[in-house]
């Protein structure tokens, strides 16, 4: 381990003395007048406004058609693409949970939407203990390995800091010698950690790198100022600095050279590689909730509705 990469743990106090801090999402979930009542155990809730296509549900792998439900991985809390209504509540909202169930109702069955640790989700998929992913999840080609990704939303990188940015911190550069927190197993964790080595070969301080478990201890570590930033896909870092602690929590740094190191790209859907017959269903569903504008309804809702795609595309993630 080289010196500049420090890993500290997120001990559990920390998190339960800050837990006033935590994001929750606003109404429940819903498209239309009937929100959905799937939680997080795994029970699926039926979607009523989304008109089943019998066409797409005969595309279905047939194990999917006799259970009736699509088991659907995600990592709660990861604003605006999942978290829950409340504080220690147990029903989920956001983008995805939103979409998953707008996609299930199109192929005529319904979407559990299951807890699962972010290191954990695609062998839970390759394991067959889950059928896609949804977690916001950057389509790259490491990840290509191992799953296809029905492409849904395209988003760049930006930095959270501090209200008022007390480090003065306006571009990537700036986190030389300072201290930034990461989820693990994330694109922006790797990409941390090569703008590390860059600063370093050019004889500055490399950065010191936070890794947390969950997207909640990330945030707390700048709250408790454990870390000084933490850089992110553009559109969960907006939603951050809009809503945490109404807007008084963080703020947003935005700078070409951000997205240029991190690289952005596509968000995805996952598939596992061995199931073609699902990844096509899921493509030709999500492309008909693009052509309804239901998709583009749970975009505006969550207010980001400038990383919208127009085309259902799959494996179209560049190198990040």
């Amino acid at each position: 381990m080289r010196r500049h990469r420090h890993i500290l743990t997120a001990m559990a106090a920390t998190v339960l003395s800050l837990t006033a801090c935590s994001l929750v999402g606003g109404p429940p979930a819903s498209i239309g007048d009937n929100p959905a009542t799937g939680g997080a155990s795994g029970t699926p809730g039926p979607t009523t406004s989304v008109n089943a296509d019998p066409a797409l549900h005969d595309q279905l792998p047939e194990r999917i058609k006799s259970a009736g439900v699509i088991r659907v991985a995600s990592n709660i809390p990861y604003p605006p693409w999942e978290m829950y209504t409340t504080v220690g509540g147990k029903q989920p909202t956001g983008i995805d949970y939103d979409l998953s169930q707008a996609l299930a109702a199109k192929l005529g069955v319904r979407a559990s939407f299951d807890q699962t640790p972010f290191d954990s989700m695609i062998p839970a998929i390759l394991a067959g203990k889950a059928d896609i992913v949804m977690a916001g999840l950057f389509d790259t080609p490491k990840r290509r390995e191992s799953l296809n990704f029905v492409d849904y939303a395209e988003d760049g990188y930006s930095m959270l800091v501090a209200k008022g940015n007390p480090e003065g911190l306006k571009d990537v550069t700036d986190l030389s010698g300072k201290t930034v927190a990461v989820q693990s197993s994330t694109s922006e964790e790797a990409a941390i950690d090569k703008l590390s080595d860059r600063l370093e070969a050019g004889g500055r301080p490399g950065v010191t790198v936070v890794r947390f478990p969950g997207d909640s201890e990330a945030f707390l570590a700048i709250r408790s100022g454990k870390a000084v930033a933490r850089v992110q896909a553009t559109s969960a870092a907006a939603y951050a600095a809009k809503t945490f602690d109404n807007g008084n929590a963080f703020e947003l740094v935005q700078a070409p050279s951000i997205t240029e190191q991190f690289g952005g790209g596509m968000e995805g859907i996952g598939v596992p590689k061995s199931d073609p017959e699902l990844l096509k269903a899921i493509q030709k569903a999500l492309q008909a909730l693009m052509d309804d504008g239901t998709y583009q309804q749970i975009l505006t809702k969550y207010g980001v509705q400038s990383i919208a795609l127009t085309k259902a595309e799959i494996n179209q993630g560049k190198v990040l």
